[in-house]
């Protein structure tokens, strides 16, 4: 059984993989473009920006793709499992439409309650890419829940071809931060045009005053948790910036930039497998199953991260101006941070088989509660030092929260012995890269 997908997963994690890398990593494989064209001071402006989008997309989001992986991962026929993907998409498109609404009115309001210095105009575009966010990621669910990685990579590819030739254009033009808010825009627009038409063809929308009650139900708590996650994805960057300027922040985001890769490198095996959770844990060997693959996943998370930690200050010397350098004794405590995270992912299962994911939401509430408490009382005086300190313990709690919780409810046997080695080999990989 495990052969058959092991063979399931190589078969499409490569096109999952390099979709996802090259959709999400833009920003990595267009840094020395963004570096050459923008001055630290415009470079700390648009990562207030992508703070900002972070935790916009995670409220705008509201859980409805785990909610989907959920209902359709137990759902009993084809005909159930379109039913709750049309519902999602219902609601990914009313809230598209408020969303949009809401930026188009009140962008010049809400940059003034933003750190840095920022224009309407940039707020706005930016607000367009997140509207139609939901109505990009309910129909990549779904094609993932089918197993149409062919599709998924053609559509991914057809955004980055758009976003990259349009935010070079626009940048070799002299629209500085401008450019890459456009560019993002106008491809998020036009793909979620594409992916809807998709799915419509296949599910349509479906509209359930019973059914939409399960999914809020379901989604609520997730949201909430989700929203509660910023104080561990972007207060950190927020507080730096409003305490000591957009320029102080450029090399911190450089290294995050750097730190983040790993969840990009880990998506082509969980894009496989987190749709495929729920349903294999019915089956008779279902729980071994879960806890093999759950293992597996740590395992590559951990070595994918000792790889970063030997090459990215290489990368980080050679990509990036000498102002930037600084990111290379950040890289380190930011990689930590992100394997913890994975982790937390990877072993949660049993806080999301529930009807509803109240434990999963008091998790996150507690440890992002924490962790901003922590930032507010170390950044100030301690700036960068303080940040990593506060980030570094809350995601520790979060992750021992999430194993303990989810194995009360359901019990997992996992086998964490070749972990262990890997843990031991990425903390040796990361220090040669530091001294050498």
């Amino acid at each position: 059984m495990l052969n058959s997908r092991y063979k399931n997963l190589l078969n499409q994690s490569a096109l999952y993989g390099l979709s996802i890398f090259l959709m999400k990593g833009i920003s990595l494989i267009m840094l020395p473009v963004y570096t050459h064209y923008l001055i630290p001071e415009d470079y700390g402006r648009l990562e207030v920006l992508v703070v900002f989008s972070n935790v916009a997309s995670i409220i705008l989001g509201f859980g409805l793709v785990e909610t989907l992986y959920r209902f359709v991962g137990f759902a009993d026929d084809a005909e159930k499992k379109q039913r709750h993907a049309a519902e999602c998409l219902f609601v990914a498109g009313i809230i598209a439409i408020i969303s949009y609404t809401f930026f188009h009115l009140y962008s010049k309001n809400l940059v003034q309650l933003l750190p840095g210095i920022l224009t309407e105009n940039e707020l706005y575009l930016l607000g367009i890419a997140l509207s139609v966010g939901g109505l990009i990621n309910i129909p990549l669910a779904w094609l993932r829940i089918t197993e149409r990685a062919g599709l998924f990579f053609t559509v991914s590819m057809l955004k980055v071809i758009l976003q990259v030739s349009l935010t070079f254009y626009w940048l070799v033009n002299g629209w500085g931060v401008t450019s890459i808010l456009a560019a993002g825009a106008v491809s998020s627009v036009i793909i979620a045009l594409i992916l809807c038409v998709i799915q419509l063809k296949e599910t349509r929308l479906s509209f359930s005053i019973k059914h939409m009650k399960s999914i809020i139900y379901y989604a609520g708590p997730i949201f909430v948790g989700g929203v509660a996650t910023f104080s561990l994805s972007g207060m950190d960057r927020w507080l730096l910036a409003e305490h000591f300027g957009a320029v102080e922040i450029a090399a911190y985001a450089i290294a995050i930039k750097f730190a983040l890769v790993p969840t990009l490198l880990i998506q082509p095996f969980t894009l496989w497998w987190f749709p495929k959770r729920f349903s294999v844990l019915k089956e008779q060997d279902g729980k071994a199953v879960n806890a093999h693959f759950a293992v597996l996943g740590a395992i590559i998370s951990v070595l994918i991260c000792g790889i970063l930690g030997l090459i990215g200050p290489i990368l980080i010397h050679y990509l990036t101006p000498v102002e930037y350098h600084a990111a290379i004794s950040i890289l380190p405590w930011l990689l930590l941070c992100t394997l913890l995270k994975m982790l937390s992912d990877l072993l949660n299962l049993g806080c999301f088989i529930e009807k509803n994911s109240q434990v999963q939401m008091k998790i996150n509430l507690a440890a992002c509660g924490l962790g901003g408490l922590l930032l507010f009382m170390l950044v100030p005086t301690f700036m960068i030092a303080g940040a990593l300190t506060a980030l570094i313990i809350a995601n520790g709690i979060r992750t021992l929260l999430f194993y303990y919780y989810s194995q009360k409810k359901v019990y997992l046997p996992y086998k964490f012995g070749y972990l262990f080695s890997a843990i031991s080999a990425a903390f040796v990989a990361t220090y040669f890269g530091q001294i050498s």
